[in-house]
């Protein structure tokens, strides 16, 4: 099955903040048979820490220690890894593996790091249970999407810390809600996109786009469709996506012209005799 990987964060009922990275290929699907126990390992952040002088030493450190794990669960046969747990203490892998494993190879290599105090447990979850608990919800779903969509931008050279206008588009079940949504809306300083239409579904027909001026940076757009999900919760309304034009810093586009401009040159070189 092809990994459909999900980034996003969620604050535990003790109030810890939590990185989840899930791979959400299985949601919709029953979990594969025989694979029903859970193997959780943790690296103590703290360890790691005191082990390296520098946050790029401990990145690289942390990126071999997940290697040499994956390579001892895979040894024990069969292993579904499932993604990973991120919080300012410690790291935390989940495989699903064969209710018959050992994990000998794991004991060894856990042992030969004692330094950084790596520990695990396997325990029967034969419905993975606690897959399901790592999965996104609705709103976490639209935070993967704004992550998605901000690396993207980052990728084509966009300078995200740029103001521009930034779009949101709302769905609404009947014109009232959406007369009400679109008066609080604009007492929030939030404009109100009259030359712009949204997409009706059959069961939201009434749409509207809204925007504001600001960057887009993901800590942004996550707070502003966190804002806008919750105040269209129990308003009969629906968040439907954002958008904005692209900020691309001048010498980026320069970069652009010349990379093209010499490609040119270079082609037309070529039917030269």
């Amino acid at each position: 099955m092809p990994d459909d990987w999900g980034f996003f964060e969620r604050v535990s009922e003790s109030k810890e903040q939590m990185r989840i990275l899930v791979n959400c290929a299985w949601k919709k699907d029953a979990p594969p048979s025989g694979l029903g126990q859970l193997l959780s390992i943790t690296i103590n952040l703290y360890s790691v820490r005191s082990q390296q002088k520098s946050k790029v030493g401990m990145i690289a450190e942390l990126e071999k220690l997940e290697q040499r794990l994956e390579d001892a669960v895979s040894a024990e046969g069969e292993a579904n890894y499932i993604g990973r747990i991120n919080t300012p203490k410690r790291l935390e892998y989940y495989y699903y593996i064969s209710d018959n494993a050992l994990l000998n190879s794991l004991k060894a290599m856990l042992g030969q790091h004692q330094e950084y105090r790596l520990h695990y447990y396997a325990k029967p979850d034969p419905d993975w249970s606690f897959y399901r608990y790592m999965l996104p919800d609705a709103l976490e779903e639209l935070l993967i999407h704004n992550a998605q969509m901000v690396y993207a931008l980052l990728n084509r050279g966009d300078d995200i810390r740029q103001p521009r206008n930034v779009y949101h588009w709302l769905l609404f079940r009947d014109s009232d809600e959406r007369k009400m949504m679109r008066m609080k809306l604009e007492g929030m300083g939030y404009r109100i996109e009259e030359g712009k239409s949204g997409e009706p579904e059959p069961e939201y027909p009434y749409p509207l786009v809204i925007s504001r001026f600001e960057d887009v940076r993901l800590e942004t757009v996550n707070g502003r469709v966190d804002e806008l999900y919750r105040m269209l919760g129990g308003n009969g309304g629906k968040y439907d996506g954002w958008g904005s034009v692209m900020k691309q810093p001048a010498i980026y586009r320069l970069r652009l012209w010349l990379k093209k401009r010499l490609c040119t040159l270079s082609l037309s070189g070529r039917h030269k005799v």
